[in-house]
């Protein structure tokens, strides 16, 4: 039912015998009690918003939700709903007299709002109290801060589909791949040619190098040419995970058709979350370029390409 509380339009839902079922199916499978019950927490919250979206004929989909894989359970803190066609909700569970919401650092960018969702003391019955667009570093929010409902969905219905979201690379790991990117194998007829290892970018690859140590390799296919005038090139991202907190990185940029080399003076580079270049190799008579970089779970980067006026950027979170 809707009710006003405080002047700011709330929605409370009971939470059913399938989202607590569920709920602790996912508990059932984390030994440590403190994850356990934030991840009970979590589905609680995620159930909640799905049902309030669902009462204003808003679409969702579970499927791409890293909170719905016990695998980026035990790695992550995350709430996530993906609205399809606009973007990620982050679903924030709050306790009865919580004045303060938490927000795990993991999540603070890349959403397109953070709901909160107050759960009773039963935890048979949830409130959506407000909204935030935005949220920064400090991770912390009162209860008083948060926007109205109303404003929520005024939002989403603005919310652009064309706005293009960053590719997580967390869910290579479970295989959802955004679309235009394939496995290496389905881009290439002979694949061998961009088999690649992680070694210094200093090193020359060996076309029948074994890969078997990259856990994903995606591919794309790009046309950095004008007119008329084709140049096509492969960009290939591939993943290694070290620990539950960090993965090897590796970017290589190869022709696409029967060109030896690269086009002269096609530049590389790797951007921070400031959009600022920390990494960059320049083609000149090269048959590929590859850069290798660790990241940490959480952190943004970009891969930008450019030729000349042609330029292609693609952001990313780990």
């Amino acid at each position: 039912m809707m009710k006003n509380l405080s002047q700011s339009l709330t929605f409370s839902v009971p939470i059913s015998l399938s989202d607590r079922a569920l709920a602790e199916q996912f508990r059932s499978q984390h030994s440590n009690p403190v994850k356990a019950k934030r991840v009970y927490l979590n589905t609680l919250a995620v159930s909640a918003v799905k049902f309030y979206l669902h009462c204003m004929g808003i679409e969702t989909n579970l499927s791409g939700n890293l909170s719905w894989n016990p695998a980026m359970q035990t790695v992550m803190d995350v709430a996530d709903l993906q609205v399809i066609g606009k973007g990620k909700i982050e679903c924030l569970p709050v306790l009865p007299n919580e004045k303060i919401i938490q927000i795990p650092p993991e999540v603070c960018s890349d959403r397109i709002a953070y709901v909160a969702v107050q759960l009773d003391e039963s935890l048979r019955k949830a409130t959506l109290l407000g909204f935030m667009k935005t949220v920064n570093e400090s991770s912390c929010v009162a209860i008083n801060e948060l926007r109205s409902l109303e404003e929520f969905i005024l939002q989403l219905s603005k919310t652009s589909e064309n706005i293009k979201q960053p590719i997580h690379l967390s869910n290579w790991l479970i295989n959802v791949v955004e679309m235009g990117w394939q496995t290496v194998e389905s881009l290439l007829s002979q694949p061998a040619e961009v088999a690649f290892k992680f070694r210094s970018t200093e090193q020359t690859l060996d076309r029948s190098s074994d890969n078997s140590n990259i856990s994903v390799q995606k591919g794309i296919l790009l046309d950095l040419g004008q007119q008329s005038e084709s140049k096509p090139i492969f960009l290939i991202v591939g993943l290694i995970p070290v620990s539950k907190q960090e993965i090897n990185i590796c970017v290589k940029v190869c022709p696409a058709s029967s060109q030896k080399y690269l086009p002269e003076e096609l530049e590389v580079m790797v951007l921070d979350d400031l959009g600022t270049s920390v990494m960059q190799a320049t083609a000149r008579s090269t048959k590929s370029i590859q850069l290798n970089f660790s990241s940490e779970l959480g952190e943004h980067f970009s891969i930008k390409i450019a030729l000349g006026d042609v330029k292609f950027t693609e952001a990313f979170t780990v």
